[in-house]
């Protein structure tokens, strides 16, 4: 499988935001500065399309270049859907809390009680928390040895739940007190709040996110659409929507960027006060990577002195190159997507560029 870029390059692309924002020298509002930056990165990456999405105080805007779908030279727009990858996990984090508060749980309690009696056995699981699998600190690998491919362009679709609870039965995490990134531990962390909840991940997406933030006016799960985003391997290399089974927790969704808007907003000002409670301890430090990045639960922060924090993921599958960012109780939120896999180095550093670049408009 393609390995993807950790979260460590963010770091080196951060150190040169400042300068990047200062070297570009475009002048006009931040809806110039938008456009221009991506018409610049699309001649000069060949990539077939990129969108931005931004948060700017109470104000929604849609950015666009390239094609959604070249074949049809159909372009971004706030409804196109595309794979938002592993700014799942963030979704996951959000409902898997939502379900400890409910149950009274603590997130630092033992994961083994919650999995079927015949994983149980695996005593070598007791030292996993919920917080371990939302903090990537569980010592679980990045993905699980039993990972069959049988289909190198949906490498997760045959992976089951009995493949699952098959590896846990026998698996030996090595937790070192660091935060390694594990998809397996993020997709355990949705198969753990279904157990606990009693209903399945997507009715649990339903619940606690998709209808109380409006991302939908209907009960759906993953977004479905005549108005899809083609992703691309390479260039010229069509490849589909990922079928991600029982890890779809880690990086399975698909969304529009009206819908990611609607979620942003809702983490910038949350509705109620649980809601509140639940951003608050997702967004609370619990492990340092470094002086400028941390991870809560979920979500990594941007920590830099004398600014507020900002939150962030990003998202790589087969097709598309995601990033998202917010700062809370501002109404400032970034979503960027390019529709080309590997390409999370030019996301990335776009979506902070705009993020920092709004913020200095205040």
């Amino acid at each position: 499988m393609k390995k993807k870029p950790t979260i460590f390059f963010l770091v080196t692309c951060l150190l040169f935001v400042s300068v990047a924002i200062k070297a570009q020298q475009i002048t006009g509002d931040i809806k110039t500065f938008i456009q221009q930056t991506i018409d610049s990165a699309y001649q000069k990456e060949k990539v077939p399309g990129i969108f931005v999405a931004i948060l700017n105080d109470a104000n929604r805007n849609y950015f666009s270049t390239g094609f959604a779908n070249p074949d049809t030279e159909k372009k971004f727009d706030s409804t196109t859907v595309f794979e938002i990858g592993s700014i799942t996990k963030t979704f996951t984090a959000y409902i898997l809390m939502a379900v400890l508060n409910e149950k009274n749980i603590p997130d630092t309690a033992s994961i083994i009680n919650y999995l079927p009696d015949s994983v149980q056995k695996n005593k070598n699981l007791q030292g996993i928390s919920f917080l371990s699998l939302m903090n990537h600190t569980s010592g679980l690998p990045r993905l699980p040895n039993n990972l069959k491919i049988k289909n190198v362009r949906q490498p997760y679709e045959n992976y089951s739940e009995n493949d699952l609870y098959a590896y846990l039965k026998t698996c030996i995490p090595k937790p070192d007190g660091k935060s390694n990134y594990s998809n397996l531990g993020a997709g355990l962390g949705g198969v753990l709040a279904e157990r606990i909840a009693g209903i399945t991940y997507a009715q649990l997406l339903d619940k606690y996110i998709f209808l109380p933030f409006k991302m939908v006016t209907e009960a759906n799960s993953v977004a479905s659409s005549n108005n899809n985003s083609q992703g691309y391997y390479a260039k010229d290399d069509k490849t589909p929507f990922w079928n991600m089974n029982v890890l779809a927790p880690a990086g399975g969704l698909k969304c529009s960027g009206s819908e990611m808007l609607s979620y942003l907003q809702n983490l910038c000002f949350p509705q109620t006060a649980i809601s509140k409670q639940i951003i608050d301890e997702l967004t609370t430090q619990t492990v340092s990577i470094n002086n400028n990045i941390a991870v809560g639960r979920g979500w990594h922060i941007l920590l830099k002195k004398d600014e507020q924090p900002v939150y962030w993921h990003n998202g790589g599958t087969y097709g598309f190159s995601t990033f998202c960012a917010f700062v809370k109780d501002s109404s400032k939120a970034v979503m960027v997507v390019i529709n080309q896999t590997g390409k999370n180095a030019i996301s990335d550093l776009m979506g902070i560029t705009i993020l920092k670049r709004m913020l200095s408009e205040k």
